[in-house]
């Protein structure tokens, strides 16, 4: 077996790892990651973020198209439809280009790639198997980003064909006629947005009072109704015991109010939620101890009890959220450097692709109300470029303390959303007031003046 002596070793080429690994290369020290999959790019490349937006945007597209009339358009024909075979090839021409980005820019910065199955193997080694054989990487320092994993709960069915899991979503052939969520956290709810703007006749099922129900109430209320909009039946307090066959779709059976109920569709989803991976490493070596739900404690340099480890991204359980993980890589980065900047969580947005679309940074209503501060609402109703794009529901909500101004928080329901929650971001990230948003300049007409526009309401209300 081939030994190889690096400065630092990264286990996963996601955005956990490979921001960092290529930092740190390019400040000169001699690196290596180790990637189990086919490419650069992690879970959310392969099987996440990206793939559901490349699929939710031709579904959104697909929609509108059908329901152009209010825009002035008429249709001369009667059949429009999604053709997954050509979808599917357009996801992987996608990925490809964004892998050989990767591999690119690792390349430029002499970092050394292997794709392979990494096992640590004691406190300074790491043994690969790659497809050229088995290789130890030696190493002084060790960064863990390998991720996280789907959660397969102890549902009695949960194998049978037909029920699958968010990773086999884009692999399917053609849409279904029916599918059947379990669970609806975001992922659940970006899934079911999709095919019901397909024609996919939809159903919700969540164990907890309301889908989303770690966002803000305001969020999960809107889009409760936006996706009953589109025909999208949500079943809540509703806890799943049993999926079996029945004929030539999947029943399944689960109890709500005491009551024993049924649904039936042609494909079952379960997407209760993901968990941090780490049964392959053999931590034990390393004298790491997990914890409570088989994360990687870390402290705000991403460091783990053993000083020469760092983990990051979802397998330190702090946020599962791909941008905090390309944040968190750099912060472990920049310690190995021996620049140490604290990792903070106060200022770190996030969107779901849902029907609407929704985003949020910062505290939620709950937490303002707790603290004394204000919450200030805004329709898109009232603003030109909203009611030219043919939204009049969404609104902008601003959470700031009505004494000092200091923006804590915004929540966005509505197009754009995902885009327009940057401008926050950048106000709480720099501990700014509401005025410094007031203050900026908007470009007319666009969608970002609902910004501006909240801002100012929310400074006549203090």
């Amino acid at each position: 077996m081939r030994e190889l002596k690096y400065d630092v070793v990264v286990i996963g080429g996601g955005p956990g790892g490979t921001p960092g690994a290529n930092m740190l290369a390019k400040k000169g020290l001699k690196v290596a990651l180790v990637e189990k999959g086919v490419g650069l790019g992690g879970t959310c490349l392969f099987e996440g973020c990206i793939p559901s937006k490349i699929y939710i945007e031709t579904a959104t597209r697909y929609s509108e198209i059908k329901n152009s009339s209010k825009f002035g358009i008429t249709l001369s024909y009667d059949n429009i439809s999604v053709d997954f075979g050509a979808l599917k090839e357009r996801k992987e021409a996608i990925l490809k280009a964004r892998v050989e980005r990767a591999e690119k820019i690792a390349k430029m910065n002499k970092l050394d790639i292997y794709y392979g199955v990494a096992q640590i193997t004691d406190k300074n080694s790491v043994e690969v198997d790659t497809r050229d054989g088995k290789v130890k990487l030696l190493f002084d320092k060790l960064i863990i980003a390998t991720g996280s994993e789907t959660v397969k709960p102890p549902i009695s069915g949960i194998n049978l064909p037909g029920v699958i899991f968010s990773e086999d979503i884009f692999k399917l052939e053609a849409k279904p006629d029916s599918i059947a969520i379990i669970g609806g956290g975001y992922i659940g709810v970006e899934i079911a947005s999709m095919f019901a703007r397909l024609d996919t006749k939809v159903i919700i099922i969540e164990a907890l009072p309301r889908i989303l129900a770690t966002e803000d109430v305001s969020i999960s209320e809107a889009v409760t109704e936006g996706l009953k909009n589109v025909n999208v039946d949500m079943y809540t307090d509703a806890k799943v015991s049993v999926i079996e066959k029945e004929g030539g779709l999947l029943k399944v059976n689960y109890k709500q109010n005491g009551e024993d109920k049924t649904v039936q569709a042609e494909k079952v989803l379960v997407a209760v939620g993901r968990r941090p991976r780490t049964k392959e490493l053999n931590l034990d070596v390393l004298n790491i101890k997990l914890g409570n739900h088989g994360e990687i404690p870390v402290n705000e340099y991403m460091q783990t009890e053993n000083i020469n480890v760092y983990a990051t991204g979802d397998v330190n359980g702090r946020i599962m959220l791909a941008h905090a993980a390309t944040r968190e890589s750099i912060i472990a980065a920049k310690a190995i450097l021996g620049e140490k900047v604290p990792m903070t969580y106060n200022a770190i947005p996030h969107a779901i692709f849902s029907e609407p679309e929704a985003a949020s940074v910062g505290i939620d209503t709950t937490k303002a109300h707790e603290l004394g501060y204000k919450v200030v609402r805004y329709s898109y109703a009232e603003d030109a470029r909203a009611l030219i794009v043919g939204d009049k529901k969404g609104f902008v909500q601003i959470i700031a303390d009505p004494k000092t101004h200091k923006l804590y928080g915004m929540q966005i329901v509505g197009k754009g959303a995902g885009e327009l929650i940057a401008e926050a971001t950048q106000v709480i990230r720099m501990n700014g007031k509401v005025e410094d948003i007031t203050a900026t300049i908007h470009t007319h007409p666009t969608l970002s003046e609902i910004i501006a526009e909240a801002a100012e309401k929310a400074l006549s209300s203090f």
